[in-house]
């Protein structure tokens, strides 16, 4: 039997702690739904692309490690999630992800056009992940976040692109209408492994 194609749970961009725990809450009550599995290798290409959002709940797909077949820096925190940024290229086998060192000029590798101006608006975006490796020109982020929920853990996996981000492309959760009857459950905000204050 066929697998059933593979939908992202919602498209757009989680900005902030909020945007996840509204997603995480419609989840919960059914209005969105959970993938059940990664994407197979042949629908990484139209599944993994700026804009969509995956969410999983760990016992119940099996999934112990989302992979989605793209090179990857090593994460950063940003306030409560780990984001991720796009290399150019895998590292060689065996070979630890080294930072490279920062250019005289201040041109970072895989930088964009308008990145050396107004550089703290794109922290917003890449955090810390500015000019230590061999970043994909054009690449995209990975911006992921854990919930532990009656005992089950719940993850979210949200891919972006610099300009889609910036420009505003992409909605939020938080701005869409849809959530407007919508607030995460105390237990989403509480005891969880948060690192920045809600």
């Amino acid at each position: 039997m066929a697998a059933q194609p593979l939908e992202p749970t919602y498209n757009g961009f989680v900005s902030s702690d909020l945007d996840a725990l509204l997603l995480y809450e419609a989840c919960l009550r059914g209005v969105l739904t959970h993938v059940p599995r990664r994407p197979h290798d042949r629908e990484r290409e139209h599944l993994i692309r700026s804009g969509n959002i995956f969410l999983y709940e760990e016992v119940s797909s099996g999934i112990k490690r989302w992979t989605d077949g793209l090179n990857w820096s090593p994460s950063r925190i940003m306030g409560n999630f780990l984001i991720y940024r796009e290399l150019e290229s895998a590292f060689p086998p065996g070979e630890k992800k080294k930072a490279m060192k920062k250019k005289p000029n201040g041109g970072g590798p895989g930088e964009e056009p308008s990145q050396s101006a107004g550089g703290d608006d794109l922290r917003c975006y890449v955090g810390s992940l500015t000019e230590s490796y061999p970043f994909k020109r054009g690449g995209l982020m990975k911006k992921t976040l854990s919930v532990n929920y009656k005992e089950v853990t719940h993850h979210l996996v949200c891919y972006y692109s610099v300009e889609d981000a910036r420009h505003r492309k992409l909605g939020t959760p938080s701005s869409d209408p849809f959530f407007k009857d919508i607030y995460p459950r105390h237990e989403l905000i509480t005891n969880q492994p948060f690192r920045a204050q809600l």
